[in-house]
């Protein structure tokens, strides 16, 4: 997401219009994902609206619809899957798909790989990252090692989730209960199938206890970069209020890890700036 209420009080200046939210938002992040064409896509109006209010520098990684990924398993989908791609025509063309995040379903096991080569081969020209929750992917099996090799066959990357944080929590609030429900307990496994390596962090809402979870992460960033790879970290909390100093944490963490600054220090610089400027309304 690139908007959220609590934002406006911790992370947007005051008083920036929610058609605004996301050329702020792109000046301080380099990526989004976008999550709602999961359940519809939007009009063409909106996309090339979207298109222009970010740098061609910025991408997006929105989902693939759900009526193609949990409804129809990937078969028969022809026309729902040129309609996505004109939809989002617009920023294909300039260059702003970073990702297309293929998230499949729990029941989508090992006995349907067949129909995500298929899958893959039909849209070879697409930069997908798969996010699978069978068992089936994670037993370190034939069936595992299978489907990574399917995904390096296609340069597509597969989808590393790590969700023990947030499944670390006591669920003594609505947020963490349903973001326990909704966020699979998957194991982590580490494998860059491809340049883009995409990790999904589903953090804690108590800041410092995440720190156990960031750093065993650290030294596989650095792998990546010294590998020449485009590493993709996209950051989750319960009720993602506080997200931006939990990605702030994160690049403290990997600054002092890497010994260099991976990314300019202009979200914290925000944060406290429109922190101090909203406290300065009360």
């Amino acid at each position: 997401m690139w908007t959220h209420p609590q934002w406006q009080h911790n992370f947007f200046p005051s008083k920036t219009a929610q058609t605004q939210h996301l050329g702020f938002y792109s000046q301080i992040y380099s990526t989004v994902e976008g999550n709602t064409s999961f359940y519809a896509l939007p009009n063409q109006q909106t996309v090339e609206r979207w298109r222009e209010q970010v740098s061609d520098k910025f991408k997006f990684c929105f989902k693939v619809p759900q009526s193609i990924s949990h409804q129809l398993m990937l078969k028969h989908a022809d026309s729902e899957m040129a309609e996505f791609i004109t939809r989002f025509e617009p920023l294909i063309n300039n260059n702003q798909i970073g990702q297309i995040l293929l998230q499949l379903p729990p029941f989508f096991s090992a006995q349907q790989l067949n129909d995500l080569a298929q899958f893959l081969t039909a849209y070879s020209e697409l930069p997908f990252a798969v996010e699978v929750r069978h068992p089936d992917f994670f037993n370190k099996q034939q069936s595992e090692k299978e489907f990574n090799q399917l995904l390096i066959e296609y340069k597509a990357n597969r989808v590393l989730m790590d969700s023990r944080p947030v499944h670390s929590q006591i669920p003594n609030t609505e947020a963490i209960i349903d973001a326990q429900k909704k966020k699979p307990k998957v194991p982590v496994h580490l494998i860059a199938t491809a340049d883009k390596p995409m990790v999904r962090f589903i953090g804690c809402t108590i800041l410092e206890d995440n720190l156990p979870f960031i750093q065993p992460w650290l030294k596989h960033f650095k792998t990546w970069l010294e590998q020449g790879k485009t590493p993709y970290l996209f950051i989750h909390t319960a009720d993602n209020a506080q997200v931006h100093q939990l990605a702030q944490l994160w690049l403290d963490e990997l600054k002092k890890h890497l010994g260099y600054d991976v990314y300019p220090d202009k979200l914290m610089q925000t944060i406290v700036h429109n922190q101090s400027q909203q406290s300065s309304l009360f």
